[in-house]
Formats: C-alpha cells, sequence, structure tokens
C-alpha cells in the first residue's frame, strides 16, 4: 500500500505525541508499505524519514484553517496514494483519495466556549461530521469518545474503532531518562502538565494546593507553561515560590519530572484521552484524576480518581499521597502495570488493519460476505 499520513501536527503536544507514537510503531511492525509524510513545510530541517520506506512532501497549509481545506486536498490527490490518514476531525471536505481519520475527541463541538467565536464553532462541528462522513473508517482514542462520536457526530458504531494511544518505546526505563534543568532536588512536588484552558481546572488544582501547603510546608507544585495568567489566581490563595511554573519542557525531558514526583494531579472537566496521566503511569508515578471522560477508563485502579470540580476530595487525594508511602508504592506498581496495556505495537498494528479494511476491494469483499464497515 502507498499510505499518506498527514503530520503537520507532529510537533504540536497532544496530536503530536500520538502522531510521533504512530509513525515509530509503523516503522518498527517493518512491513513493506510506502509511507508519504505530510510536514509542515517551515518543519523541512526538524524532522526525517525515520525508514527507507518512508517519503516526506511540505505543506504551506495550516491546521485548521482555509488552505487545509484547498491546498492540502490538492496535495493530497498529487501523491497517487492508496490511502490518507488524517490524525483529526478538520480533514480536507473534498478527495477522492480513501480516507481514515482520527478523532481524538469532540471538544470544540461539545464546548463551544473552547472556540473563538460562534462561526468557528459552527464550522468545527461541520468540520467534524464532514470529516465523519467522509472517512472509510474513523479511529478514535478511547471508548468514551468513541460514545460521543456515535451518539453526536451520528456515526454508525461498527464505522468507529478503539485504537488507544500508546507510550513511545523504552518510555519510562531509568536509563534512557534525560535530566531537567529546572528541576531542584529536594522537597516532595506534586506536577501538572498540559496547557491551562479552561477545561484543564488550573485554579481548582490551585485552591486544593493551598489547603495542602495550610496543613504540610515543604511541598511544592510545579507546573509546565507559563504563569503569566495565573498571578492573581495565586495571590487570592496566599501562593508564591511553592509553586514553580516550568516553561515549555521538551517532551524527552519529561520523564525524569514525571519520575521524581509524588504525583501527577490532573482535574480536568474533559478530555479525549489524556496523555499525562499514562505518561506518569509509564514512570511508575500515580495519577490524580477527575472521575469524568476517559481518565478514569485510562488510569484504571492504579491512581486516584476524584469528583470533578470538588476542592476537598483533590485536597485530601494529595494529602494521603504525602503521608501513605505504603499507598504510594502500591499505586507504583499498579502504575506500570496498567501503562503496559497502552503499547505502540497494538496502536500500530490496529491501524495497519484499518488501512487494510479501508481499501475499496477489502471493503467490497467484507460486504459481499456480509460484514465489514
Amino acid at each position: 500500500m502507498r499510505i499518506g499520513i498527514d503530520a503537520r501536527m507532529i510537533f504540536m503536544s497532544g496530536i503530536g505525541t500520538y502522531l510521533r507514537n504512530l509513525i515509530e510503531g509503523l516503522r518498527r511492525l517493518g512491513e513493506d508499505h510506502e509511507y508519504v509524510v505530510i510536514i509542515q513545510d517551515g518543519d523541512r530541517e526538524r524532522f526525517h524519514p525515520p525508514g527507507e520506506n518512508f517519503s516526506l512532501i511540505f505543506s504551506r497549509a495550516r491546521p485548521y484553517s482555509l488552505s487545509e481545506q484547498v491546498g492540502l486536498a490538492r496535495l493530497v490527490e498529487a501523491q497517487n496514494l492508496d490511502l490518507v490518514h488524517h490524525p483529526h476531525y478538520a480533514a480536507p471536505m473534498f478527495g477522492r483519495t480513501p480516507m481514515v481519520a482520527t478523532i481524538h475527541d469532540l471538544i470544540h463541538q461539545l464546548f463551544p466556549e473552547q472556540c473563538p467565536s460562534k462561526l468557528a464553532w459552527r464550522v468545527s462541528r461541520l468540520l467534524a461530521k464532514r470529516t465523519a462522513g467522509r472517512a472509510r473508517i474513523i479511529l478514535t482514542v478511547s471508548e468514551h469518545s468513541r460514545r460521543d462520536i456515535i451518539k453526536h457526530l451520528g456515526v454508525a458504531p461498527d464505522k468507529v474503532r478503539l485504537t488507544y494511544n500508546a507510550l513511545p518505546p523504552g518510555w519510562g526505563e531509568e536509563g534512557q531518562r534525560e535530566s531537567f534543568p529546572g528541576l531542584k532536588a529536594g522537597d516532595p512536588f506534586f506536577l501538572y502538565v498540559g496547557n491551562h484552558k479552561k477545561h484543564k481546572n488550573i485554579p481548582l488544582l490551585l485552591e486544593a494546593f493551598a489547603g495542602v501547603r495550610r496543613r504540610m510546608s515543604g511541598v511544592r507544585l510545579l507546573l509546565t507553561g507559563s504563569g503569566d495568567g495565573l498571578k492573581d489566581e495565586m495571590a487570592r490563595r496566599g501562593l508564591g515560590g511553592e509553586v514553580e511554573f516550568l516553561g515549555d519542557v521538551p517532551h524527552e525531558a519529561l520523564e525524569g519530572i514525571y519520575a521524581a514526583a509524588r504525583a501527577l494531579v490532573f482535574p480536568s472537566s474533559y478530555e479525549g484521552f489524556g496523555y499525562p496521566p499514562l505518561e506518569a503511569m509509564g514512570c511508575g508515578t500515580p495519577a490524580i484524576v477527575s472521575d469524568v471522560a476517559s481518565l478514569p477508563e485510562v488510569v484504571g485502579e492504579a491512581g486516584i480518581v476524584v469528583p470533578e470540580g470538588c476542592v476537598e476530595p483533590l485536597r485530601e487525594a494529595m494529602v494521603r499521597l504525602l503521608e501513605d508511602d505504603s499507598l504510594r508504592a502500591s499505586l507504583s506498581l499498579k502504575a506500570r502495570k496498567q501503562a503496559r496495556k497502552f503499547s505502540w505495537r497494538a496502536l500500530a498494528e490496529e491501524t495497519l488493519k484499518a488501512y487494510r479494511d479501508a481499501l475499496p476491494e477489502n471493503r467490497n469483499n467484507a460486504a459481499a460476505s456480509g460484514g465489514g464497515t
């Protein structure tokens, strides 16, 4: 097969992590397919073909842009592909090349406040429905997202396949960890990894941590990203130097930070999957997560699940993991075991099966035998 993979988001978080793990997994499978990887034109020097059967083409079309709908569509059609894989809901609306799409979640469709305007929200809904309709097979990353897609996009259940996100090969192995220069040794700390959008509930996390500090001194909270927009929230809670913002942390440096943390705290109100809890578990670090969306599905019994939006249960979970070493040790063992369920091999094999099944001849054979999508 000659397969196109739209990897223009490969250096972003979230979808970028998914793409990096998928492409590396396909390379490691070693099957004799030709992969044409579409990269953002400005990333020519940052990404190189991972194997002899991988080639690159370059696009100036930015994700979620009009040029994506026109220029990217033309670029794809010019490549003589058997199939193209778009990793997000805003795939080009028109094209003849058979398509597999990964829809990670419906946050922009279900939560209009996540969009900059009503028009943007309406466009995102249109694109998601069009992508779902045009795709031969839809992949998604959690059972929760699968149910959302079936319900809200009107897709037949047998068209939507679950392919869990995965950890990259070697993740969590101590010998491969890079040190992070901004990480100070000493006091125990909790960690948050992710952006600071409204649904991430960062003010709730700060409130819970302030309560922890009133009961136990010497503990810190580390967050990725900049704290510029949170100064007032911190001041209202009397927080200062015990909260540290790490800025943009290179992905390869996260392992050491995860491994050193007492726990990852991830109180989000909606996630299609939630990579940080999985990455933390892969390093043997327990996660405290909200009881909503995909988070309980990802964490299983390897962390502490608390009611979404409630300060007291979140604070008490943090205190428990500070005070109870045996609990943390037990959860650490469970975390590594849970993380092993999300393998790069399964992601690559299940995705490759979707590619095969999406080809017209395979779909016709399946229909003739009374099965398939």
